[in-house]
């Protein structure tokens, strides 16, 4: 099997053992509610579509189903939004539309509860395990980033933001982007070699639109402590001009162009901005050197045009100094993973409001072909990149059901809230008259994401 094969293996594998986890777990929450306010539940059903196993078991005869299409699932309540359906006097107790308001509630909103309590323990889990992470030292800090511009210099130690210590490089990276989406003064301390400082970074001023959670710390110019410098190829990309001109793994670069290369940072830097103009390296393999002209290859990516030639370094241990162990105590880990889910939730829902107001950018709506690869990427990591995966689309899956849209299940509770504030229901009729634009708005979002995927892959 090629790599493609197998990426494309993963991707399946990683995306729907993602989904069917999470499905079951959120159909779980509106199940285990059900059962325990007495409500009688009818089908159990991970998936959509023609059943592909079912079995019939316990004091009720629930039917327990796996479906075709693996892309949700549901909880069949008897006398749910039914009122004909046939009920026997003595199981009219039992039905969801009979009962009050609270427990109807309490049952819709355990779907997403168990997913945001499931990320909890994702989290938890992942906090427990001791873990080697990057000191927070600054690398090369651009003076025109917020970072620089508020005057912290390169090889500065971040200590604390906004009182919370600092440990390791990446700890606060969603609350700082929360920080960023109210527009709130991000209040750093940092210590250099002239002592430690407190320093306020405004972010009234910093553009929103194209910043993404996966790009903002560099944007900022948090920018880590580089690894030991290095000229030597780790790997070629056939394809590309390297790999036509037969450099190797192992070769290492001398000079472009006259100009010395001592890091891969300088080949980074002349590189990109040379696409279609021919450069001249000298190599050097085995002790001995060559020359090679070559042309960089043109790639766009989001308007932007960088040359490349298919290389990439040769990983370099980093030295034990720039690591820091962290642990938690199982406290701590229940503590630190609330937190995470906390933030994390109230970043979804400020960017999609500010995705609403068109004040960031719609191309953070991923869909189904996007989650896949980065499903498959991760899956091939290892287990803990594959957890935190798990539990990002399980707090992502818990904020989009509590949205306020008709089929939806925020839609249901919003439902129940205009109940109790009007002292009566929501006739059917108007319910499912207003159910299509519940389905239309989806319709909608599901388009956006596909679209998003369509356009990351033809890019």
């Amino acid at each position: 099997m090629s790599g493609g094969d197998m990426g494309f293996f993963y991707s399946v594998i990683g995306f729907l053992l993602a989904i069917g986890i999470l499905v079951t777990v959120h159909e779980y929450g509106h199940y285990w509610m059900a059962r325990r306010l007495g409500v009688k539940v009818l089908r159990f059903s991970v998936g959509f579509g023609k059943p592909l196993w079912k079995r019939i078991a316990g004091p009720d005869q629930t039917e327990y189903v796996l479906a075709a299409i693996p892309l949700g699932g549901y909880v069949k309540m008897l006398g749910e939004n039914d009122p004909d359906a046939p009920i026997a006097d003595d199981e009219r107790h039992r039905a969801f539309d009979n009962q009050a308001v609270w427990k109807r509630a309490l049952i819709v909103a355990a779907g997403p509860g168990i997913n945001f309590l499931f990320a909890i323990t994702l989290f938890m889990v992942l906090g427990m395990q001791d873990a080697q992470r990057l000191v927070p030292v600054l690398g090369e800090v651009s003076q025109t980033s917020p970072l620089g511009q508020a005057g912290v210099e390169s090889g500065a130690r971040l200590l604390s933001i906004d009182g919370k210590p600092y440990r390791h490089y990446t700890e606060h990276d969603v609350y700082i982007f929360n920080k960023l989406l109210t527009r709130e003064p991000i209040n750093l301390t940092v210590q250099n070699a002239s002592g430690v400082r407190d320093i306020s970074m405004p972010t009234q001023d910093i553009p929103i639109y194209k910043i993404s959670p996966a790009t903002l710390m560099h944007q900022l110019g948090f920018t880590p402590i580089g690894a030991p410098a290095t000229t030597e190829v780790g790997a070629v990309s056939a394809g590309y001009p390297a790999y036509d001109k037969g450099l190797l793994p192992g070769d290492k670069f001398v000079s472009i162009n006259g100009e010395p290369v001592t890091d891969w940072s300088d080949l980074v830097r002349i590189v990109q901005p040379s696409f279609g103009r021919p450069l001249s390296l000298v190599m050097e393999r085995n002790g001995k050197q060559f020359d090679v002209t070559l042309t960089p290859k043109t790639q766009e990516n989001q308007g932007q045009k960088t040359g490349v030639i298919g290389v990439s370094a040769k990983p370099v241990p980093r030295p034990e100094s720039q690591f820091v162990t962290i642990s938690h105590s199982p406290v701590e880990a229940v503590v630190a993973g609330a937190e995470q889910t906390w933030l994390m939730s109230m970043t979804m829902v400020r960017m999609l409001g500010k995705m609403v107001t068109l004040q960031v950018s719609h191309k953070n709506v991923n869909g189904p072909i996007m989650i896949a690869d980065v499903a498959g990427q991760v899956i091939q990591i290892g287990w803990e990149s594959y957890v935190s995966f798990l539990a990002l689309i399980s707090i992502s899956l818990g904020v989009m059901n509590l949205l306020p849209v008709p089929m939806l299940d925020g839609g249901h509770l919003l439902r129940f809230a205009v109940e109790v504030v009007a002292g009566r229901r929501i006739s059917e009729k108007v319910y499912l008259a207003i159910q299509p634009l519940g389905l239309l708005m989806l319709a909608g979002l599901m388009s956006l994401a596909f679209y998003n995927d369509i356009s990351a892959i033809f890019n």
